[in-house]
């Protein structure tokens, strides 16, 4: 069995290989919890361990104390006992057959799904709005190129680029970039530092850097990859907190409606300072995570593994252990749906998944659905999960 699933973790099975690994999942519910665990570490371990694929797994499928240690604490996370054990099989059966979508196996002879009138998922659009308020939409289909003040702006389907010459101005000048739901961009500014805009986001950014700090604007979220200058440090401004760096890459999670400002850091160093409250500052490090709390204004830093929260720049969703209600959150900014609770009880339900970004919602949908605990009704582009 170890040979079959490190074949499956490497995308390498064939059909009849599957139906043998499917079979085990089925022959006993602690193969299914011992699959997902396994799963999960090495998605979360492969990318950041150096070391062969091979020891990975051997140290993953050693550790059969901390995964039933973990196993335990699933049990804690899900209602009584014999429930939860169907359900976390379930949610696992689920997770299984997105994977094998992951790497092309077809089974949609397996998966029968009622007519559901297609969502597709989002794609890159954007408005760009420039200093004198004139609104741009960008759309794939379509390209830029405009010269303002000395600088040239290129966009070319999914992005758009600030080319700058040396400039006397002193006066500021700001552009600002917004995606809608359902929307997503990549911008690369007039200092080279590049940014992805995920979904219902919004980037203020001057036309070119002037003074002796680097300053941009961010409502919603964006991954960054700061173009280095000792020099002149980059500001990351959001409604609760300030984010100076010098060069790095980092994600930032600062949604209006989310509880929570979340700063994920993936290399370099970065310095958060709350706006309010206490006005604490702390530091992270690599694969260090700060989460805001907009309610008690407190600040608190963690050692994470980044893998899921920057999933999305790759076309992916990763969740683990997450609480549907936030899943939910994630799923209806980008297919541009509301997502409402029937029953508030299944808010709190945890799962574990990966999803690609660009699939359409009828494929999110019938993976969710497989763990027979919800069921999500469509009424136009409103979700109601029972």
């Amino acid at each position: 069995m170890e040979k079959l699933l490190y074949k499956y973790l490497n995308d390498n099975l064939t059909q009849d290989e599957v139906k043998e690994l499917q079979k085990w999942l089925e022959n006993d519910k602690n193969n299914l919890r011992v699959f997902e665990n396994i799963v999960g570490d090495w998605n979360l371990s492969n990318k950041y361990i150096d070391d062969s694929k091979e020891k990975v797994l051997s140290k993953i499928l050693s550790e059969n104390k901390s995964i039933a240690k973990e196993i335990s604490m699933h049990r804690l996370l899900w209602s009584r006992a014999t429930k939860k054990i169907a359900i976390a099989a379930a949610a696992v059966i689920a997770l299984f057959v997105l994977n094998l979508y992951d790497f092309g196996f077809d089974s949609n002879k397996s998966l029968i799904v009622e007519p559901f009138q297609m969502i597709e998922s989002g794609k890159s659009k954007a408005t760009l709005t420039l200093d004198n308020g004139k609104k741009i939409d960008l759309v794939e289909e379509q390209n830029l190129n405009l010269k303002l003040d000395g600088t040239t702006i290129v966009g070319r389907r999914n992005s758009i680029t600030y080319l700058n010459k040396p400039s006397d101005s002193k006066k500021q000048k700001y552009n600002s970039l917004k995606t809608p739901r359902g929307g997503e961009f990549f911008i690369t500014l007039s200092d080279s530092t590049k940014v992805w805009l995920n979904a219902e986001s919004e980037l203020k950014y001057p036309l070119v850097f002037l003074g002796d700090k680097r300053t941009v604007e961010l409502k919603g979220e964006a991954f960054f990859e700061v173009a280095h200058n000792q020099n002149i440090p980059f500001q990351v401004v959001t409604n609760d907190q300030i984010i100076e760096v010098l060069g790095t890459t980092f994600n930032i999670s600062s949604y209006q409606d989310d509880a929570e400002v979340i700063t994920t850091l993936i290399e370099g160093k970065v310095k958060v300072n709350q706006k309010f409250g206490d006005k604490k500052s702390i530091f992270l490090s690599p694969s260090e995570q700060s989460i805001l709390n907009k309610e008690n204004l407190k600040i608190e830093s963690f050692k994470i593994d980044p893998a899921h929260f920057i999933a999305w720049k790759s076309g992916k969703f990763y969740f683990r252990q997450q609480k549907l209600k936030d899943i939910t959150k994630v799923l209806s900014r980008w297919y541009d749906v509301e997502i409402f609770f029937v029953n508030s009880d299944l808010e709190n339900k945890r799962f574990t998944g990966r999803f690609k970004r660009y699939e359409n919602f009828d494929h999110v949908r019938s993976v969710i659905e497989l763990t027979e605990e919800v069921t999500l009704v469509k009424k136009g582009r409103i979700i109601l999960v029972k």
